[in-house]
Order: structure tokens, then C-alpha cells, then sequence
């Protein structure tokens, strides 16, 4: 076209040269184009952050801790770990969350190990798996294999609880029990009820929130094993649980130290966020999936128990938790159900020495539900945070054969074992199942929280509070005259109470009636702190008064009418 030509300066004209510019335009261009676009959509819809490592030269980004700033946990031990003091750099080729998740539980690159299971007899009937590794198992000395754990063996117990639907054969539970197997210390790995090829014996089944097993487990270790220090590790919903048992016991518990890794925390935020984008609804569904498998593996009791045709047509983990969870465990809504199993609430009442461990770029539990004030307000928690990461992944290397998670906490371990911050079990302190602490543990597989703190275990779906404690106060003060014997993980109650019963005259029992009753109240008032004192106090006279009013307003104006005519007459 010659530039000299004059060109009209109308709209059907520029079209026109528009179009014959297009077409001019060779096609792989085109497709050049939208080829990158594409990948500009998925860089950010699977949140690459290659580019950003590339530019920054792969020096990775910071570990960031938060704890109190009077810890001796931090000055003791954490300032000695060089893994929470350095950076966390993710594999080049799986720089995404999303990428790094979904290649740990399709691929996962898990080391080989070879368990040794032992069947655990839980007290209500229930039966579990607990699958040993010891450290001789991996040590490449055979003439050990046969031979079990001494009783006084003093050789660390790390205790491992796994996430939702996981149990031991997860690739990251092998990593785990490998490296710390690996590093001398022997390995149990509590595996959920129903889960690990083992059936559900009794109509309990885990959730987010049931720390039962985990306290017997522990118990019982703690008995076998008296000279061991019990190291514990929670993943996902498995640390959801171990925080809430922390918090719970509070000192009562035989455990020298922990580690959280990736814990929702609270569920009910978790519960929002996974339904939020479109990535996230892919987890839920995924999840949901493997929810309905385990109980397709126990559909006689879930058929007995809950709603069978509601799970089966379960779309998420909100449906299923409300046509299955809630019903097994006598909640009234989801919502109640993940209130009442959230950890955020326990992470102030933690009294031994605990590392969490979070992505902020977790697709499945978001960093919106990490409690940085409550760990920042407890001295016997150190929370480190990572940029990076993804749900229980954290790849580190060129090849991506090694968890950075798993070197930490076994770094924080080892510093915490040969340190003097581990933390004992006080002989003295009061037990939580005893009398002084009624309602603050579970008596039964879920728990119901009231709005002053309270916690009271869940009788036959009453949500009655006043019949809650009445009926904890009744059942802890007959365990507490029991004698209580554990061996071999199976507990055996004997008790001398009915034989006193036997005894006792209708007159006694009528006076211990009246006793009961005012133990009860006493009871309950004694679980009150000063600011609820006054408040009841407060409530019982607004309450009362108009009654209390009028009463006294028709005594006295009887009373002055009398006086009156008395005067009168005169």
C-alpha cells in the first residue's frame, strides 16, 4: 500500500485495514499467544512462585517464628535448631502448593519401611492399631530384629498421630517414622479406629475432636515404658488432636514434648475456606471421597448409626460430617460439631513444650485459622511459619526425596531431649478425671463445651447442661472409688462401691440422698470463677426480684393497712 495514497478517515476504512493486519498475522502466532496466556492463567491459578525463586536466586524465604518473648522453650532449644532459624527453599519443579500436595499423596517418594503392628484394646471395647518401628529396624543390624522393647529401655518413643483417612502406610508417615527411626529413637504410629486394616469393634469412631485413644495410648506407654520420654507428632487433623489433648490435660500429661504439623485448627474457618474457590472444592470433593470409603468399610454400623443414603450422596466434608459425624457423635449441627473439636481454643492451657508448624500457602488449611496470639501468649509454644510449602509437603532439594518438615521437628526433638526444658509429668497434679476436674475431660468419645468454658462429655445426645455435669459429677465419683488397673493396653476396673451400697441402711441412704444433692451444688458452684460467681449472683437477683418485689410489697401494704386501722379505731 503506498503511504502517499490519502486514506479516508472514516471508521469502515480503519476496520478494514484492521482486518488485512490480522490476517497478515501469521497463525502460530496466535497460537504462540494463547498458548501463553494459558500458562499465565495456570501459573496463577496453581500460585507458581518459580519466577519469584528464580529472581530472588533460590535462596528461598525466611522461616518465621512466633513466640513469647520471655520462652525459656526459644532461649533453650529453638535457638539451637538451625533448620527454624534458616530458609525454606521448595523444590524447583514442584514450586506450587498445590502441585507439592497433590504429588506427596500420589507419589510422595516414601522411603521403605517394615512395621510391626501391635493390636491396642482400648477400654470402651475398641481396638486400634499402633505399628512400631524401631531404631534397629532401619540401622542395617539384623541380629535385633526378633527382639522387643526392654521395659526399662530409656531409648526416646516418638508417637505419631496421622491426618483425615491416613494412617501409617501414608507416604508421610513413612517419611517420618524412617528419619526418626533413622536418627536412633523408636516409632509408634497410633493409626485411627478403622483405619490400617483393623475393624471397628464398638459404635465409636474417631473425629477431629475424640483425644480418648490418644490418652490411652499414652497412658499406656507411659506405664510400659516408664524410663522412655514420649515425644508426640500430630499431622493435619491428627495435630488438631494433639493440641486439644495438650490442652485438656494441661500438666497431667506423661509426654516430654510435641510437634504440630499443619493443624487446621479451627474447623470451622477451615470448613468456610475449603468451599471457597474452585481449587479448594477439589480438596473438599477429594476429601469427601475418601471419607465415604471408610465408611463404606464399616457400613453395618454407620447404616445402624447414621444416614446412610446422606452420606452416599455426600458432596463434601460439611455433608458428611452432617449426616455421619454429627449423628455418631450427638451434635446438633456441623457447625456446633467443629466448634466444639477446634484446637485454636486449648493452644493457652498447652503446658508442654510444643512446635507447630504451618504453609502459609496450605490449600486445605488456610493460614486465616492460625492462632499467632495465643502461641505468641503460651511460653511453651514456638510456632514457625513458612511462606511456602503446601499441606504437609514441604519438598526441599533438587530431587525433592526429603520433607523440610520432618527435619525440623526432629531437630527440635533432639535439642528439646538434651535440654532441661523437657517436661515431666507432676506426680502431684490433680487428675483429670478425677473429682476436682469433673467436666474439663471427655468421659465419652465427643465433648459439649458450654459458654463459660466448661467441658462435659455427651450422654445419649442430652444437651443439658445441669444433666451433663450431674451425670459427669455421678461418674467420676464411682471412678474415683474404683481401682483401676492397665496391662497390655487393656483396662480392667474393679470396685468395692457395690458391696457399700449393699450396706448401707434406708436411713443412710436417704441421708447420702440429701448429700448428694448438696455435693452437686457445690460441685457446680466450685467450677465457677470469681467473674461468674458474680455474674450468677447478678442474674439471681434481677431474675428474682419483681417476684421477690411483690412479695415483700404485699406483706408490708397487709401490714401498713393493719396499723392504720389499728389507729383509726383508737
Amino acid at each position: 500500500m503506498d503511504c502517499s495514497e490519502p486514506i479516508a478517515e472514516t471508521p469502515a476504512a480503519a476496520y478494514k485495514l484492521l482486518f488485512k493486519a490480522v490476517i497478515a498475522i501469521p497463525t502460530w502466532h496466535y497460537f504462540l499467544a494463547m498458548l501463553l496466556l494459558c500458562m499465565i492463567f495456570l501459573y496463577n491459578l496453581f500460585e507458581f512462585h518459580f519466577l519469584h525463586d528464580l529472581f530472588t536466586g533460590f535462596w528461598g524465604s525466611r522461616v518465621v517464628l512466633t513466640y513469647n518473648s520471655s520462652s525459656d522453650l526459644y532461649r533453650g532449644v529453638v535457638s539451637k535448631c538451625r533448620t527454624l532459624h534458616g530458609r525454606y527453599l521448595a523444590t524447583p519443579w514442584l514450586s506450587s502448593p498445590h502441585i507439592q500436595t497433590s504429588f506427596l499423596n500420589f507419589f510422595g517418594r516414601p522411603p521403605r519401611v517394615c512395621y510391626k503392628r501391635q493390636l491396642f484394646h482400648a477400654s470402651d471395647g475398641g481396638t486400634f492399631a499402633l505399628d512400631w518401628l524401631r531404631h534397629f529396624d532401619v540401622s542395617g543390624v539384623f541380629t535385633h530384629r526378633n527382639q522387643d522393647i526392654s521395659k526399662d529401655d530409656t531409648t526416646p518413643i516418638v508417637v505419631m498421630i496421622p491426618g483425615l483417612t491416613s494412617d501409617s502406610a501414608s507416604p508421610y508417615m513413612k517419611h517420618l517414622a524412617f528419619n526418626t527411626a533413622k536418627h536412633g529413637w523408636n516409632v509408634v504410629v497410633s493409626n485411627h479406629r478403622g483405619l490400617g486394616g483393623v475393624s471397628v469393634t464398638t459404635d465409636c469412631f474417631y473425629n477431629a475432636g475424640w483425644t480418648g485413644d490418644v490418652r490411652e495410648v499414652i497412658k499406656y506407654l507411659h506405664q510400659e515404658y516408664p524410663e522412655a520420654p514420649l515425644f508426640v507428632v500430630g499431622t493435619s487433623i491428627g495435630a488438631n488432636v494433639l493440641v486439644k489433648y495438650l490442652g485438656e490435660d494441661g500438666e497431667n500429661v506423661p509426654v516430654a514434648g510435641a510437634a504440630a504439623v499443619s493443624s487446621p485448627w479451627d474447623l470451622l474457618i477451615g470448613s468456610r475456606f475449603i468451599r471457597r474457590r474452585l481449587l479448594q472444592r477439589l480438596y473438599d470433593r477429594a476429601l469427601t471421597i475418601g471419607l465415604q470409603g471408610y465408611a463404606q468399610l464399616h457400613k453395618p454400623r454407620y447404616s445402624r448409626l447414621a444416614n446412610w443414603e446422606g452420606i452416599e450422596k455426600s458432596r463434601s466434608i460439611r455433608d458428611f460430617d452432617t449426616h455421619a459425624t454429627c449423628l455418631v457423635g450427638n451434635y446438633e449441627t456441623a457447625d456446633s460439631y467443629y466448634r466444639h473439636s477446634s484446637s485454636c481454643s486449648f493452644v493457652a492451657r498447652v503446658s508442654v513444650p510444643l512446635l507447630c508448624i504451618s504453609a502459609l500457602d496450605d490449600p486445605v488449611c488456610t493460614s486465616e485459622a492460625i492462632p499467632f496470639d495465643e502461641c505468641r501468649a503460651n511460653k511453651n509454644t514456638v510456632l514457625a511459619t513458612t511462606q511456602h510449602g503446601g499441606h504437609l509437603a514441604f519438598f526441599e532439594g533438587i530431587a525433592g526425596s526429603s520433607l523440610w518438615w520432618v527435619r525440623a521437628v526432629n531437630e527440635f526433638f533432639e535439642a528439646l531431649h538434651s535440654s532441661p526444658f523437657m517436661h515431666h509429668q507432676n506426680a502431684q497434679s490433680i487428675d483429670p478425671h478425677s473429682t476436682a476436674m469433673q467436666s474439663s475431660i471427655d468421659q465419652g468419645p465427643y465433648l459439649n463445651i458450654t459458654d463459660d468454658g466448661m467441658v462435659a462429655a455427651a450422654d445419649n445426645g442430652r444437651t443439658d447442661v445441669d444433666v451433663d455435669v450431674e451425670e459427669s459429677f455421678k461418674e467420676n465419683k464411682d471412678r474415683n472409688q474404683a481401682n483401676t488397673t492397665v496391662s497390655a493396653g487393656e483396662h480392667d476396673f474393679t470396685s468395692g462401691e457395690e458391696s457399700t451400697r449393699a450396706a448401707q441402711t434406708p436411713e443412710k441412704s436417704a441421708n447420702s440422698k440429701h448429700e448428694s444433692i448438696v455435693e452437686r451444688c457445690l460441685y457446680l458452684v466450685s467450677q465457677q470463677n470469681r467473674m461468674s460467681l458474680w455474674l450468677l449472683a447478678y442474674t439471681a437477683i434481677i431474675s428474682t426480684w419483681p417476684v421477690v418485689g411483690t412479695a415483700f410489697g404485699f406483706f408490708f401494704r397487709k401490714k401498713f393497712k393493719k396499723d392504720s386501722s389499728g389507729k383509726i379505731q383508737k
